[in-house]
């Protein structure tokens, strides 16, 4: 569904269905803040415009998103039966008009009458869903659409004929909480579903992320995760030895946001893996002997350093697969009743691999040493929840160079004074980069150094500041514990890199509209006597004169 969004004067093209942090994303560049906005459609540009009547209403963009959702997942058959009807009977409401995706049964729309047993067919699977293969040799569609037109449930349309065989809207949506519905299978790893004191119930589709677990939250009427009762997980993709019982998982995420954090993150990592790819995690967990997130998540990051081969028990069958099947080396046929293939795998395992060895399900090697797969703590998991860590503010200060333009021509450079004019339309710029995946940690999202530095930045946000009629870019981050020197210097190099080769060079190409020209603003320069400082090194240089160079 591709409409334009419009709040005031500002609108935001979009195709729905959108991920929950891509909707956060659209409304923001219209200025709307709320868990659950609320905006006018100015334009439904689809085709056929069944649901042209959108335009014009103002309309609660979850729901809407939900409706597209159950769109996006029907046939163009059932579409056009949701729009031809809602059309016809002036179903506007975004509560009914989800309804009406779950209450098809009984609704038809006949285009083509030229063939009667193929309308008549088309009448019975509408009223009774499925047909078995005896039902179809035996019925007589022809006379059954006669039956059905003779009855006089018939409407003539401009879009075809609507019939009624007994149609009942079914109240699935309640008006509050959103039913079961995963649009996504091949994504999905596992759905969590969450409950209030009243009875509420909601659910997280995982892998999922902090703009969704917001909306969770507001719709159930709870401030935090933890006022909410985990009564069930259903798993999707993973296999049963990764994942305890349904029962055992509900009883460990009750009320702990950072167990679900750190599973939520297990299921991002996998979320791209095949029915194989899942089966030699499993293979490879089980080795290492472990059933802790934190570990499966690093094991699945780092399966390629797995050697894993299914029905492979002992060094004698793994030898003669290294020989036979892997190509290890090339024998005479004449010689491999003679060879040691037992002897062959000792070797290959000693010379290659850390650890090694059998389990029920076959062979497993390791690059490294099993403890290896079992140090990270999550340092790298995107947060669902801000609340309840206790944070201080640290910032890293560089310099910015200015360059405006005026009808495609180069004007003048500007320096961090003459920056300094254009502070807010800059800040605005910034925030409008920022990208969805970036929510809540920024640019930290991207970081992949120092398990350390990761634990202790919770978050790192580009901005830019007045200091003293100069205007800096600014590296703004959350903390929870003080950061060592060796910690700084990797935050910095981080820093560095990302305002000239990640987001600062996309930023910098980025026109900044202003009364005097389009304005480009770079973080990053080539004079390289200027560093990324912090505070307290930034305060020195001042209390030493700084120069107007940059």
């Amino acid at each position: 569904m591709k409409i334009r969004a419009k709040n005031r004067e500002q609108t935001v093209d979009m195709t729905l269905p959108v991920t929950d942090m891509d909707m956060q994303y659209y409304m923001k560049r219209i200025g709307i803040e709320d868990v659950m906005p609320v905006c006018c459609i100015s334009e439904v540009r689809d085709e056929p415009p069944y649901f042209g009547f959108l335009k014009g209403q103002t309309v609660n963009m979850d729901e809407l998103n939900f409706f597209a959702r159950r769109l996006d997942g029907m046939t163009e058959y059932e579409k056009r039966v949701v729009g031809v009807y809602s059309s016809e009977t002036g179903i506007r409401e975004m509560k009914q008009l989800i309804n009406l995706t779950y209450s098809l049964q009984g609704l038809s729309l006949l285009t083509d009458l030229t063939d009667g047993n193929r309308v008549g067919l088309r009448l019975y699977l509408d009223r009774h869903i499925a047909i078995s293969e005896e039902e179809k040799s035996r019925i007589d569609f022809n006379a059954y659409a006669q039956r059905i037109f003779s009855e006089g449930k018939c409407k003539f349309l401009p879009h075809g004929i609507l019939v009624d065989q007994g149609f009942q809207m079914e109240e699935v949506y309640n008006g509050k909480t959103f039913p079961e519905y995963i649009d996504r299978p091949d994504e999905t790893v596992a759905v969590l579903s969450l409950e209030n004191e009243a009875g509420d119930k909601e659910y997280l589709y995982l892998p999922t992320d902090i703009s969704a677990m917001d909306k969770v939250k507001k719709r159930l009427n709870i401030a935090a995760f933890a006022e909410g009762i985990v009564n069930g997980i259903e798993n999707i993709r993973l296999p049963e030895s990764i994942l305890p019982s349904p029962e055992d998982m509900c009883m460990s995420l009750q009320g702990d946001v950072q167990k679900l954090t750190l599973f939520n993150e297990m299921c991002q990592t996998v979320s791209c893996f095949d029915e194989a790819k899942m089966d030699r995690l499993a293979m490879a967990a089980g080795f290492v002997g472990t059933s802790e997130f934190t570990d499966i998540t690093y094991i699945a990051k780092h399966l390629d350093e797995f050697e894993i081969h299914p029905q492979i028990h002992t060094d004698k069958e793994y030898g003669e697969f290294l020989v036979k099947e892997a190509g290890m080396f090339e024998v005479d046929e004449l010689l491999l009743p003679h060879i040691d293939y037992a002897g062959v795998a000792r070797d290959k395992r000693q010379a290659t691999m850390a650890d090694s060895g059998f389990i029920p399900e076959g062979f497993v090697g390791t690059q490294r040493a099993i403890h290896e797969y079992q140090e990270y703590q999550g340092e790298f998991a995107d947060l669902l929840e801000k609340n309840g860590i206790p944070c201080e503010t640290f910032c890293l200060y560089s310099s910015l160079a200015g360059m405006m333009y005026q009808d495609g021509e180069e004007q003048e450079t500007l320096y961090r004074s003459e920056l300094a004019d254009y502070e807010e339309q800059i800040q605005k710029a910034i925030l409008k980069e920022r990208h969805v995946e970036e929510e809540p940690r920024g640019l930290m999202h991207y970081f992949d150094g120092n398990r350390q530095v990761a634990a202790k930045v919770i978050s790192a946000f580009p901005k830019v500041q007045n200091i003293r009629g100069e205007l800096f870019g600014v590296l703004e981050c959350s903390i929870c514990q003080p950061l060592t020197q060796n910690e700084i210097y990797e935050l910095k190099n981080f820093w560095d890199g990302q305002m000239s080769d990640g987001w600062g060079e996309g930023f910098e190409q980025r026109p900044i509209y202003t009364q005097e020209g389009e304005l480009y603003v770079s973080f990053w320069t080539q004079e390289r006597h200027w560093g990324v400082m912090t505070e307290e090194e930034l305060d020195r240089i001042w209390n030493h004169g700084m120069t107007q160079t940059l």
